[in-house]
Order: structure tokens, then sequence, then C-alpha cells
């Protein structure tokens, strides 16, 4: 009998962004560029905790939406790390980008997710 290892590769190493306060186009820049940063650091996992946003516009909206496929274009992950602010909650509902993200409620699951997809991805792309 042959022995068989598994290489199923763990939870990502995350890569957390704290966010808080008021999120609008005034704060755009700022926050593309932290997000950029924090992304361009990431191996394989960009984790934004996004639970002390009180405010949030489209901007920011466009802000994410870049992140997310920047993450798959490197086939690697984003999640929002909740809870989500009522603000921000809705404003994912009204473009209807709610489904667009990952969220979770504690780092352990953010990492647990980000694995689930990354293992549903197909191999060799970003996207799945």
């Amino acid at each position: 009998m042959s022995a068989m290892t598994d290489h199923t590769p763990g939870p990502p190493e995350a890569t957390v962004l704290r966010l808080s306060g008021d999120l609008d186009h005034d704060s755009e820049r700022r926050l593309a560029e932290a997000v950029d940063a924090a992304a361009a650091r990431s191996t394989g996992l960009l984790v934004l905790d996004v639970a002390a946003v009180t405010f949030a516009d489209s901007s920011v909206l466009r802000t994410l939406v870049l992140a997310q496929q920047r993450m798959e274009a490197e086939a690697g992950a984003l999640v929002l790390l909740g809870p989500l602010a009522p603000a921000l909650r809705r404003l994912l509902e009204i473009t209807a980008t709610d489904g667009y993200f990952t969220v979770a409620d504690s780092l352990p699951l953010a990492r647990a997710a980000a694995a689930d997809l990354l293992r549903r991805r197909p191999h060799g792309t970003g996207t799945g």
C-alpha cells in the first residue's frame, strides 16, 4: 500500500487593512492608494476590515470592485470583514453588488472563506 499525502493548501495568510469613518469622494484617493498598497503586500488574501465604516458612497464601491478584480487577476481573494455597517450594506444592496463580495464576521472565517474561494477557482486562472 502506498502512502498518500494531501497537498491541499491551508487558509492563505491575510493582509488586513482596517477602514473606518466616512468613506466618500473626498477620501477616495487615499483609500485607493491604501488598498493598492495592501493588495501589493498581499500573499493571496486581502481582508478589508470595514466594520467601523460609518458611511460609504459610490466612489468607495468603485475602489472595492477594482480591488476585487485585482485580487482575482492575481489568483488571490478579497474578503470584507464585518459585520457590515448599515450604510455600507445598503450601498452594496442598492447597487446589486452585495453578492459580488465575500463577507465574513471574523478573521478565521475570512481565511476559511478565501480558502474555499481559491479551492473552487479553476487552476491557472484568476477568475472563477
